[in-house]
């Protein structure tokens, strides 16, 4: 299956290349580069395109504003010029994306890069640090349910407007992109640097710990305007397993919840609670599964000791894919393929899990 299937996946990447920029389906609008599906698309690109895996994330971030905030969509016209930029933003998936390249080619081949990649990656942090953290709380708000990358999400109409959001999501991915930008810096000899995002990992730290919530065994969203728990248990309520692993130890019901998340599912990850009433396996973000975010957790687990779990996440993404195709999203129950044809982030999803032995 996986020789197979991974060819497939390079043709889906190969078939959405768009020269500098990856686009997210094979029916995406000319032009569209869109954050998220860039970065997964640069982690598929670098298993058999090291060039252009690295060309990927510098397009992305040559849409930079001078803010250091790097949209969410770029608009790349077919004449000469600029891309146009279209805010809001995404979590800063692309400093993980980094790393990833970075390890994976080695300290001669990646350093030049780095040294251009990590000073703006860390201008983009410093943006979530005070343009979205204003009262330094450690969490970084999201102003348009877009932002997360999770578009579809339940938080979409659970916050009191204005619209200011503590997506838990959100904040777990940015709070591995800031561990793992701080491990660029020192790449780079950047102290002054490395000493900043110490002190943005230091309060993002205790702020996601202040979103656990014990009793549901899960960590939520919050309000920013009112401080109140919302939305109802998410795929991003297991995603701090990604920013740091050792919650597996510190939470057992983590874990355990994931199980009966599971327990209930023919297909890994739901992306809600399976068995409430809002829960929709055709829906994303509301149950559909998607194999970019089983990538998320899969590593989480790993590094979590779970080999077990993670595994049995990796079967069932690759599986899915297999027999459906290669689609945005699955239903749980079904295995039905949902959303669009020629999805990048689940072929590089695919290609990831292909490398990884159970």
């Amino acid at each position: 299956m996986t020789i197979e299937l991974t060819a497939a996946a390079i043709a889906v990447l190969q078939g959405n290349d768009r020269g500098s920029y990856t686009a997210p389906t094979d029916a995406a609008p000319a032009g569209l580069q869109r954050n998220w599906e860039s970065c997964l698309a640069a982690l598929g690109l670098a298993a058999f395109d090291e060039g252009r895996a690295w060309t990927e994330i510098e397009t992305l971030l040559d849409g930079q504003r001078p803010d250091g905030m790097v949209p969410r969509i770029l608009i790349h016209s077919d004449g000469p010029g600029e891309p146009e930029e279209l805010a809001p933003t995404h979590p800063p998936l692309a400093t993980c994306v980094v790393r990833h390249l970075f390890e994976r080619y080695g300290v001669q081949r990646s350093r030049p890069r780095l040294q251009v990649l990590a000073p703006r990656l860390l201008d983009w942090h410093r943006w979530f640090a005070t343009a979205r953290d204003s009262a330094v709380t450690g969490l970084a708000e999201i102003v348009d349910p877009r932002e997360s990358g999770l578009d579809d999400s339940p938080v979409r109409g659970a916050a009191e407007p204005p619209f200011r959001i503590a997506e838990i999501g959100f904040n777990a991915i940015l709070q591995r992109a800031n561990r793992d930008l701080r491990f660029l810096l020192d790449m780079i000899d950047d102290r002054a640097g490395m000493a900043e995002v110490d002190r943005m990992i230091a309060r993002t730290r205790t702020a996601l710990e202040s979103c656990w919530d014990p009793a549901g065994g899960l960590y939520h969203s919050r309000d920013a305007a009112t401080g109140q728990t919302i939305g109802g248990p998410g795929i991003g309520g297991f995603l701090p397993l990604y920013a740091d692993p050792t919650l597996a130890d510190r939470h057992p019901q983590l874990i355990s919840g994931l199980e009966g998340w599971l327990d209930q599912a023919a297909v890994a990850v739901p992306s809600a609670e399976p068995g409430r009433p809002e829960f929709d396996p055709r829906r994303p973000w509301h149950g559909a599964v998607s194999p970019a975010l089983n990538w998320l957790l899969h590593d989480g687990l790993r590094r979590a000791g779970l080999p077990e779990l993670a595994a049995r996440i990796r079967r069932d993404s690759m599986a899915v894919v297999e027999r459906s195709g290669f689609r945005e999203y699955f239903d749980p129950i079904t295995g039905e393929g949902l959303g669009g044809t020629g999805a990048s982030g689940t072929a590089a999803a695919v290609l990831l899990f292909a490398e990884i032995e159970d």
